[in-house]
């Protein structure tokens, strides 16, 4: 509809108030888009599939998914400092074997 007023001699003096529009529903509808492709690739089947216990059901899953990642960084950190515990006392026991 804005492209039809914006081309009509009728909205000639409101062309920069229509341009403004048209900028503005463009951006709305990317963002638009942009949730609809979200919600296409997440868990939810559908707004019939989404009540309470649905919500309580998505809820915990994400918060096992981030406990199961606080765990592996967790992990990793313990892994990593387990080697370079590893690498300092290679270090200090060639280190003192020189010194002999």
């Amino acid at each position: 509809m804005l492209r039809i007023c914006e081309r009509s001699n009728k909205f000639s003096d409101f062309r920069s108030e229509i341009s403004d529009l048209l900028t503005k529903a463009e951006s709305i509808s990317r963002q638009l888009n942009g949730w609809i492709e979200s919600l296409k690739n997440s868990d939810i089947k559908g707004i019939g599939y989404l009540n309470d216990k649905g919500r309580a059901r998505m809820q915990q899953k994400k918060e096992f998914d981030e406990f199961d990642a606080q765990i592996k960084a967790m992990v990793e950190k313990a892994a990593t400092e387990r080697e370079e515990q590893r690498r300092r006392e290679r270090e200090n026991s060639t280190g003192s074997d020189d010194r002999i």
